[in-house]
């Protein structure tokens, strides 16, 4: 009897105890739980971005072997901003465990707070959406108070303020005499300039529009501006237009085609040569034309306020140098 116990032993050594072969999954047992790192915060970043390493997720339980990812990745470049961190853990019989927290990157602060955004109803915020022919001005998603809830969560220790001075129907060519009274009315440090779109709806030539450009950016320079931030033009795309009652035609095709692309061959050495700074979002909306562009074919709809705003930021930040510590915040109180 003692030999037969001793033989099934030795033939089915799993079978006797309860154990179970070296890599098999173990027994129900506690499901797996995980502790997240605490929030972490960055403060005085150069950039837009940075990158973060973490403490990897504490782990108890689980049957083995049990896999935890996170994501973004400890050690990859997180955005100015708050990034939310997930990790999940999953055990051998996929059973799951998630935790969560924030990592806040904080930019450093800027010499100037003061900024006027001047331009047409493209900085106005009006959508491509009119009711009863009448156009809808959406502040809420206009690309300056966009930028300015940028400068509020990225740079939260400076009151910095943006004034939307955009005028829907203002050309470009003829806006002389608004920019000085803007410009009298607020003496702001930083002008951020986006205009052009009305006289591409009236065909005017490149070389007028430009020539527009070239005289806002001086005015502005010999008021006193220090930085002076100048986009191309955006693209049209008729093919967003939805024929409707409230959009009889399409404004997209009062530009003639090619001549967004061909001014903005002119802005781009103008502004550096005229002592501004480019911004050049254009690649972008052409290549994102029917998510940034609304039902018009002209002006934005939020994600492309949100691309928009989001040039202007980097631009800013990789120009506008650090406030130096030992000194008042610049820039006047209105």
């Amino acid at each position: 009897m003692r030999r037969a116990l001793r033989a099934l032993t030795l033939a089915f050594p799993f079978a006797i105890a309860g154990c179970s072969p070296p890599n098999a999954p173990q027994g129900p047992g506690a499901p797996p739980q995980i502790s997240c790192s605490a929030a972490v915060t960055i403060d005085g970043v150069v950039g837009a971005t940075v990158p973060v390493t973490y403490t990897a997720p504490g782990l108890t339980g689980g049957a083995s072997p049990v896999t935890i990812t996170c994501a973004p990745l400890s050690g990859a470049t997180f955005p100015v901003g708050e990034t939310i961190v997930t990790c999940t853990a999953v055990d051998a019989i996929a059973r799951q465990a998630t935790c969560m927290f924030p990592v806040t990157i904080r930019h450093r602060e800027l010499a100037v707070t003061n900024f006027v955004a001047f331009g047409d109803s493209m900085t106005e915020g009006q959508n491509g959406r009119p009711i009863n022919f009448i156009p809808v001005v959406d502040v809420a998603n206009a690309y300056p108070t966009i930028l300015q809830q940028y400068f509020t969560s990225r740079i939260p220790s400076q009151q910095i303020v943006v004034v939307n001075q955009g005028q829907g129907g203002e050309r470009v060519t003829e806006n002389e005499t608004r920019l000085k009274q803007v410009l009298g009315a607020y003496h702001p440090p930083v002008l951020l300039f986006l205009e052009g779109a009305n006289d591409l709806l009236a065909a005017a030539p490149a070389s007028t529009i430009a020539a527009g450009i070239r005289q806002s950016i001086l005015t502005a320079r010999e008021l006193g501006v220090q930085y002076v931030f100048v986009s191309t033009l955006l693209p049209v795309a008729p093919g967003n237009c939805l024929p409707s009652p409230a959009l009889p035609r399409c404004r997209a095709n009062d530009v003639p085609p090619g001549l967004p692309a061909a001014t903005n061959q002119l802005i781009r050495p103008l502004v550096p040569a005229n002592g501004a700074y480019l911004v050049d979002p254009y690649d972008d909306f052409a290549a994102n034309a029917a998510s940034y562009i609304d039902l018009d074919g002209v002006h934005l709809q939020p994600t492309g306020n949100r691309a928009l705003a989001s040039a202007f930021w980097d631009r800013i930040v990789a120009v506008i140098p650090a406030r130096q510590l030992s000194a008042l915040r610049s820039g006047s109180r209105w």
